[in-house]
């Protein structure tokens, strides 16, 4: 019961899950493997925190404006949950002065419990970056479109949402061999957080969530 009241929670949740996965491409033939901590806030007792997502990832360059990565949900799988996504990075616009370099990401999310508990997510995220200074350092604004096929969500209700929209704000510190990341999500902000399975801590109040996460990467 517990592992599926714990898939369900997911379903609802699963947009929110981890951070935007290489922004920016990778160099070409270029490998990189990420873990990523953090999710929406929430109350936990007197306190609020972030869900405490972890993240694994794995990106290659496959040339210098298309990266292709892989990731899974450790804390979905500490509980029997195989929650998984599969995506690609394509840079289309190269930044000049002060105008941003552009990229979008094609993803494919699934997370799977039992033939009875699963479900399917296509996503599309388009971004935004600035690079700066000579570690090229960068700056990223965004927003991820989740995009629901289902026509049930989590207890059997109907599905009245169908596209799911969540900005984002993002800052990568580039090293040679590293990258650390921290990346502000305001999730959903126009449904509704009422009566769900967790006490969400917004700005917003009673509209969506809003997200916090951290991520290190190193490249090799």
């Amino acid at each position: 019961m517990y592992k599926r009241l714990f898939i369900a929670f997911c379903c609802l949740s699963i947009y929110s899950c981890a951070p935007s996965h290489f922004v920016k491409p990778l160099e070409k033939k270029q490998h990189a493997a990420n873990v990523s901590l953090g999710g929406p806030l929430i109350k936990f007792g007197a306190a609020t925190i972030p869900i405490p997502f972890i993240t694994a990832t794995y990106g290659y360059g496959i040339d210098s404006t298309l990266t292709g990565f892989a990731s899974v949900n450790v804390t979905s799988a500490l509980y029997g949950n195989l929650q998984l996504e599969l995506g690609a990075t394509k840079q289309l616009i190269k930044q000049k002065n002060y105008w941003p370099a552009i990229s979008f990401n094609p993803v494919v999310n699934f997370i799977y419990h039992d033939r009875n508990a699963y479900r399917l997510y296509p996503q599309l995220d388009l971004n935004a970056f600035w690079e700066y200074g000579k570690r090229k350092n960068f700056f990223y604004i965004g927003v991820d479109n989740w995009f629901e096929l289902s026509s049930k969500k989590a207890f059997e209700l109907k599905q009245q949402n169908k596209w799911l929209v969540s900005p984002m704000i993002g800052h990568t510190f580039n090293g040679k061999k590293w990258n650390f990341n921290i990346e502000a999500k305001v999730i959903a902000p126009h449904l509704s957080n009422k009566d769900i399975v967790v006490d969400y801590q917004t700005p917003l109040k009673d509209k969506g969530a809003f997200g916090i996460y951290f991520g290190y990467t190193r490249k090799f």
